[in-house]
């Protein structure tokens, strides 16, 4: 936890998964059901076909808090997901 706070403190664009999921209040788990089901943005750092590591960008996090709070009700991850998708691509499918 302490770990995720001074990050966020100090605007390190991106975290681990257990920062991540620390940030969010749920659990490492279901945080990489998420992004393994394209619920939650991340990022895959690999090489070749091995396994590899998520990376979560700060700004998804900060993004779907918002969204949540400016909404004043309930956002779903996945419908999130598929915005931040279209906003970063450009709107190409």
């Amino acid at each position: 936890m302490e770990s995720a706070i001074g990050k966020r403190a100090a605007g390190v664009p991106s975290y681990s998964v257990p920062e991540a999921a620390v940030l969010l209040s749920i659990s490492q788990e279901y945080l990489y059901r998420l992004i393994q089901s394209d619920g939650f943005p991340a990022v895959r750092m690999r090489a070749g076909a091995g396994q590899g590591r998520y990376v979560i960008p700060a700004r998804a996090i900060e993004q779907l808090l918002d969204a949540a709070a400016d909404a004043g009700t309930t956002v779903e991850s996945a419908d999130f997901t598929a915005q931040w998708r279209q906003r970063t691509s450009g709107g190409a499918a």
